[in-house]
């Protein structure tokens, strides 16, 4: 948690080889962000090539010299940290995000398979593979795959780059061979075609002392030849037309050019400010659906000159695509006359504040420099963007609305039909695919992939960086309530998090809960009002919480707490019409939720039987939950003292009054019961054991915490704990299992879960009672906790990655009763915990004890109760 204020700018250099960098060390972070950024996608690739910029990205994972047979991810899963790749129009870019005392170790891999990549016929296969499962997942096993882009590209454009599908022809992928790798490695990833891009690093100077050390020894070669995109905007609308069998509805896409954001940045803005306009005010006419729409293919700022403004829709039977595009042409010339002035403002704010939130993420932002950097020349537009956007106005809207509304538009229109029909492009009569120089790289010949000058090895992993201690304030209030406040000065804006367990009444009656929340979200209008102040609010009930989400610009908090107090009294100041609105019921919930509701009714019976407090009228205690249990945390760019008080007296009724249901006791014990939940539309077995978390025996020192938490992960909370190893060895990967701690019904309870093909049950439940077994007979070896304890002390320090990732885990922790202040201790707490006390804990938590068993699938209840019986120690 870093509360102070950012140093102000970028670091930016060139190296001889014309490697650009981009360092952003203004807020020093536990973590560090890595990415480079290649000036090659999509759009680069020549004819014939098609789909080969997004196989050599695959390419580039499968090791580099000094990084062969996957040694790329050593420092990646060792640490819980994480690394990608994704391939756009005008770029690719690789990422990483890694403790900070790993950033050598992710520069070095950067480095070296920039330097020397290994490409052996043996990766190239098994990556063809990759792709083509990919191509067929994204574009032809789903409804309306690969609409609209990439077809709709085709009938926007006319030049090969601007057309082509990027996903490619696999059959024609198939055709590729290693040198042809070799070759697109030595045209387009050179120094001079990269930006490198870090985010997080504590010191500038001696940042870049590494970045030289293992990027100045690369090469230097001639630049790329850059694609031509330039071509005429459409004089005519384009119309076409395709069928594909198993969709429901006809869906309408269409496409207009946007101003080049290099030339006139205003004007683009201003379309942005358009596209999400056109989202939120509706349908364009009476009659017709609702449209979605897009700056960008793949989002706004993603891509040169030319790029496009999609709109989609799918189209009620009856509905005509041409009549609801010319509806949506008609509200755009009504908006170039008469704006929406009011709208306009309040969608500039929402976009100036999801901006701001958004990249207050490390990763987030770290891509974000690198992409504007390499596309445009300018990472310091990030920082710019908002003020940017706050200047268009209604009269800037209403120009590009009437821009749009004379555009000829380029339609797309998929109806369903007996056989799949789509357009297919040809470089035969779509215009000039010549390329021009884009001048030198800094000279130096062409080197082939692998024939590269020796790396320089990386240092030994340095010290771990913990996350630093900030303001922090927190009180609890007469309902019980706790409040806190933590300074989080990244991004100028607050994140609110409110959780209430739903108490007794709550738990029992599923339905209730979600039906008063919804009740109150319509009567309060928070939504809405939320967004009209620049943030959101959000709420959910899960069966076991009331979660409120929300966002703030930092100026606006006591606003918006307002509406958190009215959210939390629905009944307060607002009149209450006859048919009060009501917004359409949740979809179907997960499996977890499911297993964990029928745990909960079952454990409620137990109590009743046992004389505990189970049955409660459910049409009492509060609205929304009990406020005893509950927290209110806010984070942000605040003072704590302040934002307490502010809270308290926004607050200061419902605050006040005291607790309005009884709370549960702890369950400590179970029973061993089988619950089945049949599914037959379900294709998997889901699996849930679970019981309370046992206490120390009387006359024991309890474990600690932390020794719990390392327990956790040895046993089933990392890829390499036990349960881990136990279900790749069953299932040999695609399903998962783990295990966890959390709170039902007031009481810390530990949990395995698994997900598996209905013919691995039996080997499943057999595995996992065997390792719940072996917690007792064969105690966590020093080895295993020592592996443990370093994922889980680095992986820790990603709780700090984004203030969104910060509210969210303290109020997690908070409302399971421990202290804020543990957060930011953690990873200390996790390194000194001592093995013993580890092996101790996982004895406590997994050893012997007597768990329920949920089964959620097709699987009827005989077939259940054979299955466990069948597997030794269950029955």
């Amino acid at each position: 948690m870093n509360a102070s204020r950012p140093q102000p700018g970028l670091s930016r250099f060139t190296l001889p080889n014309g490697l650009r960098v981009v360092l952003d060390c203004r807020f020093p972070q536990p973590r560090v962000a890595v990415a480079v950024h290649y000036g090659t996608g999509f759009r680069s690739e020549p004819p014939g090539r098609e789909g080969f910029a997004h196989l050599f990205e695959h390419l580039m994972f499968r090791g580099s010299a000094s990084l062969p047979e996957g040694r790329f991810y050593e420092h990646v899963h060792r640490f819980g940290a994480h690394a990608n790749g994704t391939t756009h129009q005008d770029y690719t870019d690789y990422y990483q995000v890694v403790p900070a005392q790993a950033l050598e170790r992710a520069l070095f891999a950067e480095a070296d398979r920039m330097r020397a990549p290994l490409l052996t016929e043996a990766a190239l296969a098994e990556q063809l593979r990759g792709v083509e499962q990919e191509i067929r997942q994204a574009v032809h096993d789903r409804p309306y795959g690969g609409f609209p882009w990439p077809v709709l590209s085709g009938v926007m454009f006319r030049s090969f780059a601007n057309a082509h599908d990027g996903y490619g022809d696999v059959e024609r992928l198939r055709s590729t061979t290693v040198a042809d790798c070799a070759d697109f490695f030595a045209a387009h990833y050179v120094p001079g075609n990269a930006v490198l891009t870090i985010v997080g690093a504590s010191e500038p100077e001696a940042t870049r002392e590494l970045v030289e050390r293992h990027f100045a020894g690369i090469a230097a070669r001639p630049l790329p030849l850059a694609p031509v995109l330039a071509e005429p905007r459409p004089a005519e609308e384009r119309w076409v037309e395709c069928t594909e069998p198993g969709v429901a509805a006809t869906a309408l896409a269409a496409g207009y050019r946007l101003p080049d954001p290099d030339t006139d940045l205003p004007g683009y803005l201003a379309h942005a400010v358009l596209a999400r306009l056109t989202a939120e005010q509706g349908p364009p006419a009476a009659g017709l659906p609702p449209v979605s729409t897009s700056c960008g293919f793949f989002g706004p700022l993603d891509a040169k000159d030319p790029d496009a403004l999609v709109v989609t829709a799918l189209l009620r039977p009856g509905t005509d695509a041409r009549e609801t595009l010319a509806a949506l042409t008609g509200r755009w010339a009504d908006w170039a006359d008469r704006p929406p002035a009011d709208a306009v403002r309040q969608t500039v704010g929402l976009m100036v504040g999801e901006h701001h939130r958004l990249h207050g993420n490390l990763e987030t932002r770290c891509r974000a420099l690198g992409r504007l950097e390499v596309l445009f020349g300018q990472a310091d537009l990030l920082d710019l963007l908002p003020a940017r956007l706050a200047a268009v106005g209604p009269a800037e809207v209403a120009r590009a609305a009437g821009e749009l509304a004379g555009s000829p538009a380029s339609a797309l229109v998929l109806r369903p039909g007996p056989v799949r029909s789509r357009p297919r492009w040809s470089s035969a009569d779509k215009g000039d695919v010549r390329a021009v120089d884009a001048g030198d790289g800094g000279g130096g010949g062409r080197n082939r992939a692998g024939a590269a000058p020796e790396a320089l090895p990386p240092a030994p992993y340095g010290v771990p960086v913990w996350p630093r201690r900030s303001g922090l304030h927190q009180v609890t209030w007469e309902n019980g309530t706790r409040v806190v406040a933590v300074a989080d000065r990244r991004v100028p804006s607050v994140e609110v998090r409110l959780r209430l367990p739903l108490g007794p009444a709550g738990w029992r009656d599923h339905a209730g809960p979600d039906a008063r929340l919804r009740d109150a979200l319509a009567r309060t209008r928070a939504e809405a009002r939320a967004a009209a102040l620049g943030g959101s609010i959000r709420a959910v009930v899960d069966g076991q919480w009331c979660d409120v989400t929300g966002c703030t610009p930092a100026e606006r908090l006591p606003a918006w707490l307002a509406v958190l107090a009215e959210l939390t009294d629905p009944h307060g100041g607002y009149a209450v019409p006859d048919v009060p609105p009501t917004a359409p019921p949740a979809g179907r919930p997960t499996a977890q939720r499911l297993m964990d509701d029928a745990l909960r009714r079952h454990w409620l019976a137990r109590d009743t039987a046992d004389g505990l407090p189970g049955r409660v009228p459910s049409g009492s205690g509060p609205p929304l939950g009990d406020p005893r249990g509950g927290v209110l945390v806010l984070l942000g760019d605040l003072d704590p003292e302040q934002a307490v008080a502010a809270a308290t007296a926004a607050l200061s009724d419902w605050a006040s009054a005291p607790s309005g249901s009884a709370r549960g006791a702890r369950r400590t014990s179970v029973g061993g019961r089988l619950l089945v939940l049949r599914d037959p539309a379900e294709p998997e077995l889901h699996l849930t054991l679970c019981a309370p978390e046992p206490e120390a025996a009387t006359g024991r020192v309890s474990t600690t915490e932390p020794a719990r938490y390392l327990a956790t992960a040895v046993f089933g909370g990392y890829f390499g704990s036990r349960l881990a190893a136990r279900l790749r060895a069953v299932t040999r990967g695609g399903y998962e299992a783990y295990c966890g701690r959390d709170v039902v019904l007031d009481t810390p309870r530990v949990f395995v879960r698994a997900r598996v093909a209905p013919r691995l049950a039996e080997e499943t439940l057999r595995g996992v009672r065997e390792e719940l077994r072996r917690a007792g007979d064969e105690p966590f070896t020093e080895a295993e906790t020592e592996a443990a304890r370093e994922f889980c002390t680095a992986q820790a320090l990603g709780a700090f990655d984004s203030p969104v990732t910060q509210a969210d885990l303290l109020r997690q922790l908070t409302a399971a009763g421990r202290d804020p202040r543990w957060l930011t201790g953690l990873p200390r707490l996790l390194a000194e915990v001592p093995a013993h006390e580890v092996t101790r804990a996982g004895r406590e938590l997994f050893a012997g004890i007597d768990m329920d068993t949920v089964l959620l699938g097709a699987i009827t209840p005989d077939r259940a109760s054979h299955l466990v019986t069948a597997v030794d120690g269950f029955g």
